[in-house]
């Protein structure tokens, strides 16, 4: 058999094209690797002070003169010389300077890691580490991170990129620093934020370890689903919403010291057993620490600077309060829900008899925060552009009315749930609100306990609550809503799902990891799934008669589905977050996140300009 030569050398051509070529111009395009691409790694001169702001913080250009500082490149050694700031060349990362002796405010060079993709293999991490997009440590895998390793983290600030960086695990991270090497993990920006980075997420470790860490400017700190994750001796601040956050999961928090963070510093939801919260410190934030369906032990802790309520508990939680001191706090520091219990003992409100904490590593800060998220002069971007070249906004109405995670429009009106707890009835109130006027009507509810998606079929509403991980399927009868049936969610063993939508016969809802659309009959049998990849669909979707629309799954941030799980079209995203969503014919309705502390009008209407999709290319599909 003669082998046509002409034909392997283009078949291998086409082969080096799409294996080496194309990975890197996509990573150009979206600021990072496709999925399964091989991790890269490559060693960088990272110098955040020179940054875009677009993820671009690579510079090897020699600098001359920074702050009326002489300096030079000794080319033998391939470093600066003379006469730096004195925080540049300390030989310490962290002993008050404005930066890190890498880069930012001094003109040193630093050799830095490049991270990016996954960790398919254990690994050893120290020195200076620059993560540049999502990160994923594959199950099975050890990733290590040694005493005094800086782990920088991509920021991005812009609602049509969003391609900031972050970290899950699926394997096991261990994190050991010391009183003297705290292990960092920190935005990249010279001038850093809070939500700069995303998560270091943890899902299904028993033995993963975070000690004497600090962990600053995320989007949220650090999460675990379904762990029992032991968080020491580390500082947790400047998040975008919880400083710690956990569902499903044995957490035993010790000897840390929480503030700044934009909601809770520590936000326990959803079946959480046996958490040990002993010996921290919470200062200087908004909500100290939240349960919703969780058991807690909360001992030893020093609670200071909390204008509002500094332990809730919701939901059928049971909390133990003992020992822990209380100052400059609210005038009721413990809320504790109808259905919940708290045994509360031996605990100090400004008697002086409760020891405050002394650890033995410092507060240790290269920049400033100089306001809690969520408060006047936050500078986070929640709220975007109100016309581009994909969307407009075309009124926000529902201020007062808070975020939630239940929307639906049927008979005219919007309906959604509130949140919190109930004006009317026992749980939380269903409210029925004029697109128009935007005016409130509300209705008793006292069952559905945490709506998260909510449909209309015609006849009869449907919830999914993520708390009992039921369906509801009920109706409005005079001033209160009247349960007509209920079921369990599909997959139940796996914990909550979030959102919910119809086609008039069958009910939909995006799988936990929702890298699947569960399609269930209406008495709760599970007749299908469509599969969606890695990237997944999102949490909140509605079905339009023709195509779904879902929160995720797509580089735009909104997404257009066919029904077999085809992406057929995106727009940006109107603001922070679309939590819950659905279509009244002409207009997509979303509830935005936005901030969680602003009483800002966050039900917004959406007109679809332009869904195409389009790459850097042209247009690619429609």
């Amino acid at each position: 058999m003669r082998l046509n030569m002409k034909k392997v050398v283009w078949i291998l051509g086409i082969l080096f094209v799409f294996l080496f070529i194309v990975p890197f111009i996509y990573k150009g395009v979206t600021g990072e690797y496709p999925v399964g691409f091989p991790l890269r790694e490559e060693r960088v001169d990272l110098k955040e002070g020179l940054s875009d702001g677009k993820g671009t913080v690579l510079d090897t250009e020699r600098r001359e003169k920074e702050d009326d500082v002489e300096i030079e490149l000794d080319e033998e050694k391939d470093e600066f010389v003379g006469e730096l700031p004195e925080h540049c060349s300390d030989g310490l990362f962290n002993e008050g300077e404005e930066g890190l002796d890498c880069g930012w405010s001094c003109p040193n060079r630093c050799d830095f890691v490049e991270k990016c993709g996954s960790v398919r293999r254990d690994e050893v991490w120290s020195g200076n580490v620059f993560v540049s997009c999502y990160l994923m440590v594959e199950e099975g895998v050890e990733l290590v991170v040694e005493p005094g390793a800086v782990v920088k983290f991509k920021h991005d600030r812009d609602y049509k990129r969003f391609s900031k960086a972050g970290m899950g695990v699926l394997g096991t991270i261990i994190v050991r620093g010391t009183p003297e090497e705290q292990v960092w993990f920190t935005s990249d920006a010279s001038d850093p934020l809070n939500g700069d980075w995303h998560e270091i997420g943890i899902g299904s470790c028993t033995d993963c370890v975070i000690d004497h860490a600090i962990v600053e400017f995320a989007e949220l700190g650090v999460s675990q689903m379904d762990s029992e994750v032991a968080v020491t001796n580390s500082i947790i601040r400047w998040s975008n919403s919880e400083g710690l956050y956990a569902e499903r999961s044995s957490p035993h928090y010790e000897n840390n010291t929480l503030y700044g963070n934009g909601y809770h510093e520590i936000a326990l939801e959803q079946y959480n057993r046996g958490v040990q919260i002993l010996n921290n410190v919470f200062r200087d934030g908004h909500y100290a620490l939240h349960h919703e369906k969780t058991q807690s032990h909360i001992e030893g802790n020093y609670f200071t600077g909390y204008e509002h309520e500094v332990i809730s508990a919701g939901m059928e939680s049971d909390i133990v309060v003992k020992g822990n001191r209380f100052e400059d706090v609210g005038e009721n520091p413990l809320n504790v829900y109808d259905g919940s219990t708290a045994d509360v003992d031996g605990n100090d409100y400004g008697e002086g008899v409760v020891d405050i904490p002394v650890f033995g590593y410092g507060d240790v800060r290269n920049f400033e925060l100089d306001y809690i998220p969520g408060e006047e002069g936050d500078r986070y971007p929640y709220v975007f552009d109100a016309e581009d070249e994909t969307r407009k906004v075309v009124k926000k109405i529902g201020k007062g009315l808070s975020f939630g995670w239940a929307l639906t429009f049927a008979d005219g009106f919007l309906w959604r749930f509130s949140l919190g707890d109930g004006v009317v009835g026992s749980s939380l109130d269903f409210i029925r609100v004029d697109p128009v006027s935007g005016e409130a009507v509300l209705f008793g509810n006292d069952e559905i306990m945490n709506p998260r998606g909510l449909t209309w079929d015609g006849e009869f509403f449907w919830v999914n609550d993520f708390s009992l991980l039921r369906v509801f399927k009920f109706r409005v009868v005079g001033e209160e809503i009247e349960i007509v049936d209920s079921f369990d969610i599909p997959e139940k063993e796996e914990g909550g799902l979030q959102g919910l939508t119809t086609d008039g016969e069958f009910l939909y809802l995006p799988s936990r990891d929702t890298q699947r659309l569960l399609k269930v009959d209406k008495e709760g049998v599970l007749v299908d799934s469509v599969e969606f990849g890695e990237r997944g669909l999102g949490d909140s979707l509605v079905w339009t008669g023709e195509h779904f629309w879902s929160n995720g799954g797509c580089s735009k941030g909104l997404c257009r589905w066919s029904k077999d799980g085809k992406l057929v079209g995106e727009i940006y995203p109107v603001a922070k977050e679309a939590w819950a969503m659905d279509w009244d014919g002409e207009y997509l309705w979303t509830i935005q996140r936005t901030s969680e502390l602003w009483d800002d009008p966050k039900i917004y209407q959406i007109d679809v300009l332009d869904d195409s999709l389009k790459g850097w290319w042209g247009q690619y599909s429609k």
